[in-house]
């Protein structure tokens, strides 16, 4: 993907305020030794967690950035520092995070906005379960129990800590009393599945979605896609900045018209007309099919939400006028069931179910939830 060159705060897009408070604690001494970061999957938390390091570690520090110079921050950009670790989900049991560093490096370089997927499927172990095993549990105390090579701090970054299981148990103690100048950060996707015992040790700091905005715009700057493809891209990410970027290279043309026209021929109930075109609908092929109807999951969401949000700015024109006419047939009587329709279709779209006998299916579910009458609503 290899979004950003470096992980300056300054490459990491977005959550300027996030940046500044980081800039400001390190600048008045404010580190807590153990932080963790929380949020969804593709919201830059990893970079955040980079950039942070860097800064404080940084030998000439900026009034908002560190300087990219300096012998440390070289060091950072290429992942390579002394006193920089870092622990994250492999596979096996008898492994530690250091049999797997150049790769996870070369991953996080040529990806900031690395999931858990895409880690797994550069090792080409897709099938494996990832976990972070007792031997670098017992890795990461020896690490530690050292002192700083070069700077100030020595600094621990754990990617997905979700992944410990009851094993981080072993590193409670050292959490508590850590050496000093010694800096944790822990980066998780699910707090929830987190030790409580874990979690009472560090200092939250929530990393929030990027916006539909946000990510339309860094569709777009970035080239990734044209107007039209990011709207589609934005919309379906929900946040997710690498699920955008994705999305922005797999769908090849915006998906409006087609979704449009299929829906209108499902209302009419005009099957042999859907079944002429399913020609059309087969060569999107399997994957091009799910984006097709994702997108029309979103759209048909918008349509129902439309009524109550009139300002919605994350459909174009020609969308905003169709989900405008299409409000008056989504409502909560049939919502429910439409969902369902287009959720089953992709889960079997997805097991390698016979495409138009999918498709047909779904067309005639959408046609009778079309025409069910709003239920009638109390005062």
């Amino acid at each position: 993907m290899n979004i950003f060159a470096r992980l300056k705060f300054a490459d990491i897009h977005s959550h300027q305020a996030i940046k500044e408070g980081f800039v400001s604690s390190i600048k008045q001494g404010r580190i807590a030794h153990a932080q963790m970061f929380i949020g969804r999957e593709g919201n830059g938390a990893l970079g955040l967690a980079v950039a942070y390091a860097q800064y404080a570690s940084c030998l000439d520090r900026g009034e908002h950035d560190s300087c990219g110079i300096c012998s440390s921050c070289i060091k950072y950009q290429n992942l390579v520092h002394p006193d920089l670790h870092f622990s994250f989900p492999i596979y096996g049991a008898d492994v530690n995070c250091d049999e797997f560093i150049n790769d996870f490096r070369t991953a996080l370089l040529a990806d900031p906005l690395l999931t858990i997927n895409s880690w797994f499927t550069s090792l080409n172990a897709e099938n494996k379960k990832p976990n972070i095993p007792i031997k670098e549990c017992r890795n990461i105390i020896r690490k530690l129990a050292l002192k700083p090579y070069e700077s100030e701090f020595k600094v621990l970054i754990i990617w997905l800590p979700e992944y410990l299981g009851k094993e981080g148990n072993v590193l409670l103690k050292l959490l508590e009393e850590p050496p000093a100048n010694t800096l944790f950060i822990l980066v998780t996707e699910n707090q929830e599945s987190i030790l409580s015992t874990i979690i009472s040790r560090t200092q939250f700091t929530r990393i929030p979605s990027y916006s539909y905005e946000e990510i339309n715009q860094y569709l777009v700057e970035k080239n990734f896609a044209n107007i039209d493809l990011a709207r589609n891209a934005a919309l379906m990410a929900e946040g997710n900045l690498s699920k955008a970027i994705q999305l922005s290279s797999e769908i090849e043309n915006p998906q409006f018209d087609d979704f449009r026209q299929w829906l209108l021929d499902c209302y009419q109930g005009n099957v042999s007309k859907i079944i002429s075109d399913m020609d059309a609908y087969t060569d999107k092929g399997k994957e091009g099919l799910k984006l097709f109807l994702n997108y029309g999951v979103h759209l048909l969401r918008s349509s129902l939400l439309v009524r109550h949000r009139p300002e919605n700015n994350k459909l174009t024109e020609s969308e905003l006028e169709f989900a405008n006419k299409l409000s008056k047939f989504i409502h909560i009587g049939n919502i429910s069931q439409i969902y369902d329709g287009f959720n089953k279709a992709i889960f079997e779209i997805d097991r390698n179910g016979s495409v138009k006998l999918i498709l047909i299916n779904l067309s005639l579910k959408l046609k009778n939830c079309l025409r069910m009458p709003e239920p009638y609503k109390t005062n």
